[in-house]
């Protein structure tokens, strides 16, 4: 378990486009983490996203003094995924959270990025990064 860790924490490093990124469990144990730092009381909120999709519709995602609107809600797939509010889209930065089903539970990964990246190329890469680094 110890090496998949460090291979995790290894690709994640690698991932250059996100400016931050934290992947970690039901109990918001962190796994790896990469970039700007995701704080344990922003975590312990953000592993409750997908509980109640008006609430978090409503609120948002909250990461270091950051609100981030939330756009798409997708429960079946495991993703939230917004940005902050802007009026130019090259002055924001999105986010994506992503579910995902391992033996111990749930495994979360959140990523920010900023522009020129944009949801349609960061959340397929998180997912694939998933399906990599994570579940596999």
């Amino acid at each position: 378990a110890r090496s998949r860790v460090v291979e995790m924490q290894q690709a994640l490093a690698a991932q250059t486009e996100w400016t931050r990124a934290a992947i970690f469990d039901d109990t918001c144990t962190v796994q790896a983490t990469a970039g700007t730092q995701v704080s344990p009381a922003d975590l312990q909120v953000i592993a409750t996203a997908f509980n109640d999709k008006d609430t978090t519709f409503g609120n948002g995602i909250n990461i270091a003094g950051a609100n981030y609107e939330v756009h798409r809600f997708y429960e079946e797939d495991g993703l939230i995924y917004g940005r902050t509010h802007s009026v130019d889209p090259r002055e924001g930065e999105g986010f994506c959270l992503a579910r995902a089903k391992v033996t111990a539970g749930n495994v979360y990964a959140i990523i920010t990025y900023k522009f020129p990246v944009l949801s349609a190329k960061a959340v397929p890469d998180l997912q694939n990064f998933i399906k990599q680094h994570v579940t596999n």
